[in-house]
């Protein structure tokens, strides 16, 4: 059984909608990633390696959670120069 060409037409439309809302879900969650960076560095919550957790407007600690891309945490360096650790 084949489809009639309108039946293809409203398919493929419903699809390029899908594709489109999906699209605009990951760049909210983009614009959300945007702002909780921002937050963070107005904050200096950055420097003390804790977040903010955008579903609970929540300032959480992260060292362990959030990869640090090879740095070593402030405090870590901290107790480095003072010879405390």
């Amino acid at each position: 059984m084949e489809l009639n060409p309108e039946d293809k037409y409203l398919l493929f439309k419903a699809q390029m909608d899908a594709d489109r809302k999906a699209l605009d879900a990951q760049k909210a969650s983009q614009d959300v990633q945007r702002l909780s960076l921002e937050m963070e560095y107005r904050y200096g919550l950055l420097a003390e390696g804790t977040t903010i957790d955008p579903r609970t407007a929540t300032i959480r600690n992260s060292i362990g959670a959030r990869s640090l891309n090879g740095r070593v945490p402030t405090d870590t360096l901290l107790m480095a120069i003072n010879g405390t650790g």
